[in-house]
């Protein structure tokens, strides 16, 4: 890290650029620079780069197997791609497919016997907010699951849920390749990809939870409460705010396995300690950075 000396005229305030950086990305005197302000009060000063914008994709697969087919289509939407079509040497059945829980949750793919396609370009949306949204849907979905309601509307917030980390995965995806603009810094957005995919999975089992289990309920719900409230002052994050969410997390007892209801509830628990060590990393990375 250099220290660089601000100086003043009128105004305006200025400081200089360091020369080896202006050298190695041509900085001359008609350059154009990006300057960001970013929420932890740094400034971000960029070279002016081209900008690179997402292209169609389109080529063609030999392949039968649904499942292999499914991960590729996925793996089309959530790279920075404005249009995707996938042609299939064989005609096909996609009853399957169709069914697919993932599948389900992209908006504008279409499915034909022999064609598989994506025109319609998704907005990029920033990874921080989204995973923001990601934990109130979660604690909505613990409220309605408490209520009793009907099995639909959970499954609703489930498909919202994985609809809310693929598009964080596209966000991050396309930031790393194109350099989208993003207000998150790019060692917070791992920490954001490594957290949305734990909560993912974490929803796929607490989705099959008895509603009538109130106590685990509530204990969970208190969980990605405190873990909302972290996200939402990221800034503020740090080792003693870490420690109490383990805490929080370890009021979750390890189960021992006997049937399905259990073993879902420990998987819970399970993505909840691996959530912990993101936390407990991320707010050490957070104490380097001041």
């Amino acid at each position: 890290m250099e220290i660089r000396n601000v100086q003043k005229t009128g105004d305006m305030h200025y400081l200089y650029l360091p020369t080896a950086w202006c050298k190695k990305h041509k900085i001359g005197s008609k350059s154009k620079v990006s300057i960001e302000q970013n929420s932890d009060g740094t400034i971000t000063v960029s070279p002016q780069i081209p900008e690179r914008k997402p292209k169609d994709l389109k080529f063609s697969i030999n392949e039968t197997d649904q499942e292999a087919i499914h991960k590729l289509v996925v793996a089309c939407y959530i790279n920075p791609i404005s249009s995707f079509e996938i042609n299939l040497e064989k005609e096909m059945d996609f009853t399957k497919l169709l069914n697919q829980k993932r599948l389900i949750t992209i908006e504008a793919v279409e499915i034909d016997k022999k064609q598989i396609t994506c025109h319609s370009a998704v907005p990029i949306s920033d990874p921080d907010s989204l995973l923001k949204t990601m934990t109130k849907k979660i604690k909505n979905m613990i409220t309605v699951m408490q209520k009793n309601y009907h099995h639909d509307l959970i499954e609703r917030y489930e498909d919202e849920i994985d609809r809310i980390k693929m598009s964080i995965d596209k966000a991050i995806i396309s930031f790393l390749t194109f350099g989208s603009q993003i207000k998150s810094k790019t060692i917070d957005l791992y920490y954001i990809s490594l957290i949305s995919k734990d909560l993912e999975r974490m929803v796929d089992h607490l989705i099959c939870v008895d509603h009538k289990d109130i106590s685990f309920l509530n204990l969970v719900y208190g969980i990605i409460d405190n873990l909302n409230s972290l996200i939402e002052n990221i800034v503020h994050l740090n080792h003693k705010t870490a420690l109490q969410f383990i805490k929080k997390v370890s009021s979750i007892a390890p189960l021992k396995i006997n049937n399905i209801k259990s073993y879902d509830k420990e998987r819970i628990r399970l993505s909840l300690i691996t959530i912990a060590d993101v936390i407990t990393d991320w707010a050490i990375t957070k104490e380097i950075e001041k």
